[in-house]
């Protein structure tokens, strides 16, 4: 669009009756189209009147004047429609049903794949679909219903990052005067169940039953020290759960589709069963977190809420205003993926486990010409659902929601695809996988000094409450832990939990993986070099991955504050001793030529 032509007016519409998370992304929406050039925004509101501190929210939410308020939608020919929720209720009163304009919908929940609501019935209309999560994008486009293209952009909060290290670190956390907040309005059922087990322990606690204001909710999470978040089952995206978090609350939820792209349990949240006796234990072990423990928690509730900035959400919607002609004419078709439009993944950042790998993907996606995974784990080849007789098209097609983003970044060109899964290194069986899935698939690799490894990742797992037993005493029973478990995929198998001295025998799995890959395409990046020399090793990455190796991303600190060593001086020693014959076997891969090193100095 040039300077010379009008501005497309998009038309939005609410029969606004109480604050939700639903109604504060329709406004968020409604301002990332006020701030594109060559676009302009009405909004019509209906419903019956407003109390007035409704309507006050309302003013707060739509700052409407009398440019954009609107009694009623009356689009030019060049103008858009911007639905969410039942709003296709609206577009019928209006009469516009059979026009030609293109139609925007913001699909904010899962149920709109029951075919027992209202909105299944609205998914065969013809729209540019947007999804809060790539979960709600899957679970629509599987019914094969939707009319056109379905894209995720995932929520995000226009709320900062708690700065817990500025704000005092634990110190202020501890000071805070509301010990628990149970936010139950999604469950009153389980919240009064909840409350009840958490008043029998003596634990002091508010229950937020009811929907308030949103400044007097975000004064109160401002002020609590553990936050228990309560989503609907199937709620497209549990904004609360990122609010407490960016809140500076150490989280406590349950697994629901709605917060599953952005809660790690044990890393920025605690996620526990839905049944009040598990969360109550969740709740205790969240407030009695070692300060050390606590940190970690914050600081990666920190990075959660810096990754689901308004601003990315922001740029990503302008990219699909930029392309939406394009996008309607796509329209007249199904939303199945097609061989064009599947992803394609070039590379995986496939180990090791605490090395470092969450750090490089967040490098990785800062590059204009790569796009990462919308979920960080997708744990697609290890999942207990994998099938060996899926095709490449069935495992592209299963990828296609975790992508659906990176073809609206506003960056020109198709961007290198690429996701983390560091388990993938230890599992032997999914290597084979990997390639009979793609056999050009590049494959990078993290290791990190096996000993601080091994009590990253000991720490991890005691933070998520799966591991009980002193340090000494975990690595002793790890062999017989690993013998007894006898299916690695289960989640919470010794493979993948207990393996602290065993993800560290890196020459093993190396040899895995050229078992099945030749070596010219896996890359072998230290995190000790990734730390010390960030710019140099990352062109290295960039040149493997043949981006740019011109682009500069700024480094981040990694590792900070986790238990090291010191700590553990005499373990320390003697776990490095029982390392000594891996030290020689790593040696001798790489003097066979075998690992490819990212290391600049490797090749003088």
């Amino acid at each position: 669009m040039t300077g010379s032509e009008p501005a497309r007016t998009i038309w939005f519409h609410r029969a606004f009756k109480a604050v939700t998370g639903g109604e504060v992304k329709h406004s968020h929406y409604f301002a990332h189209a006020g701030h594109l050039a060559g676009f302009s925004t009405r909004i019509a509101f209906t419903g019956g009147p407003l109390n007035e501190a409704l309507a006050a929210e309302r003013r707060r939410l739509w700052p409407v004047g009398n440019v954009e308020g609107a009694a009623g939608w009356t689009p030019a020919q060049e103008d858009m429609l911007f639905l969410a929720g039942t709003d296709w209720r609206y577009l019928s009163a209006r009469g516009l049903g059979g026009t030609d304009h293109p139609r925007l919908n913001l699909v904010q929940h899962v149920r709109h794949a029951d075919p027992d609501t209202e909105l299944w019935s609205y998914l065969p209309r013809r729209a540019i679909r947007i999804c809060v999560s790539p979960e709600v994008a899957d679970a629509i486009t599987r019914t094969g219903r939707p009319q056109g293209p379905v894209i995720a952009i995932p929520n995000a909060t226009e709320l900062p990052p708690w700065d817990w290290e500025r704000a005092g670190g634990c110190g202020a956390w501890k000071d805070r005067q509301r010990p628990v907040a149970v936010v139950g309005y999604k469950d009153p059922e389980l919240a009064a169940s909840l409350s009840e087990r958490l008043r029998r322990d003596g634990v002091e606690h508010e229950v937020l039953a009811r929907v308030r204001a949103r400044g007097s909710f975000l004064s109160q999470l401002a002020e609590t020290r553990v936050a228990v978040c309560l989503p609907d089952p199937t709620e497209g995206f549990y904004l609360p759960a990122l609010e407490a978090m960016a809140s500076g609350c150490v989280v406590v939820t349950v697994d629901a589709v709605g917060n599953r792209g952005f809660c790690r349990d044990g890393e920025n949240c605690i996620v526990a069963e839905r049944d009040p006796e598990s969360l109550a234990r969740a709740v205790g072990h969240a407030f009695w977190l070692r300060q050390d423990a606590r940190g970690r928690f914050l600081a990666s509730a920190a990075d959660t809420v810096a990754a689901h900035a308004l601003h990315v959400e922001r740029s990503r919607f302008h990219a699909v205003l930029r392309d939406v002609d394009g996008l309607w004419a796509e329209a007249g078709r199904s939303a199945v993926a097609t061989g064009a439009d599947r992803p394609r993944l070039s590379f995986m950042i496939v180990g090791a486990q605490k090395a470092g790998t969450s750090a490089l993907a967040q490098f990785l996606d800062a590059h204009p010409e790569i796009g990462m995974s919308s979920l960080k784990e997708v744990h697609l080849f290890d999942a207990p659902e994998y099938s060996g007789e899926w095709t490449s098209a069935d495992v592209d097609q299963r990828y296609r929601p975790h992508f659906a983003h990176t073809r609206f970044t506003g960056l020109p060109g198709d961007p290198v695809l690429g996701e983390a899964t560091p388990v993938y290194l230890f599992l032997r069986d999914v290597p084979a996988e990997l390639r009979r899935y793609h056999p050009e698939l590049k494959l990078i690799v993290l290791l990190r000094d096996p000993v601080e490894r091994a009590i990253s990742h000991y720490y991890m797992e005691k933070g998520r409450g799966g591991e009980q037993r002193p340090l000494w005493q975990a690595l002793l029973l790890e062999p017989f832990r690993l013998l007894r478990s006898r299916d690695p995929r289960h989640p919470e198998s010794a493979q993948r939990m207990h393996s602290y001295r065993a993800r560290g025998l890196y020459s093993r799995q190396l040899r895995n993986l050229y078992g099945v890959f030749p070596p010219e395409q896996v890359l072998v990046v230290r995190a000790e070099d990734l730390l010390r020399d960030h710019d140099a090793v990352l062109a290295r990455v960039f040149a493997f991955l043949e981006v740019s190796t011109e682009v500069r991303v700024p480094p981040a600190v990694v590792f900070e504050g986790e238990p090291g060593r010191r700590r553990h001086r005499l373990l320390s020693w003697s776990l490095r001793l029982s390392y000594l014959a891996e030290f020689v076997r790593l040696r001798a891969l790489q003097r066979q030529g075998r690992v490819h090193d990212a290391n600049p100095k490797a090749d003088t």
